[in-house]
């Protein structure tokens, strides 16, 4: 990462959170502006990510890994979803998911990589 590239670092200067107190949502940031923060993403094969909220809509691009995440949500924030789902990823796509949920996650499947793009300015309608 060279040094122009914006990060954002948490209290014990780890790249993540933009808060603090609230874990991040995915690896870690590798770019940041004041429309889109990007992440990489890599959840090893039965790891577990930790219970975060989604502020902005977002894309995930996969990159690599198949099989799948069991996703739960909290406090009522899927939605239509429910409170669970499986997310199946396939390498060489993308998902768009809309801001809101609160979750945590489990890899059922192999080794998963992916950039999450969020939009900070909100989605605009063409």
């Amino acid at each position: 990462m060279d040094q122009e590239t914006p990060v954002m670092r948490n209290d014990s200067g780890q790249i993540g959170s933009t808060r603090s107190s609230e874990p991040p949502i995915a690896t870690e940031v590798v770019f940041e502006d004041e429309r889109v923060r990007v992440w990489r993403q890599f959840v090893p094969a039965g790891s577990k990510i930790e219970r975060h909220h989604h502020q902005f809509d977002y894309c995930l691009v996969n990159i690599e890994g198949r099989g799948s995440l069991a996703v739960q949500f909290h406090e009522g924030s899927g939605g239509s979803l429910g409170e669970r789902i499986t997310f199946s990823p396939t390498p060489g796509t993308a998902d768009f998911v809309a801001r809101g949920h609160i979750e945590t996650a489990e890899n059922h499947g192999e080794d998963y990589h992916a950039i999450l793009i969020e939009f900070k300015k909100g989605r605009t309608v063409s």
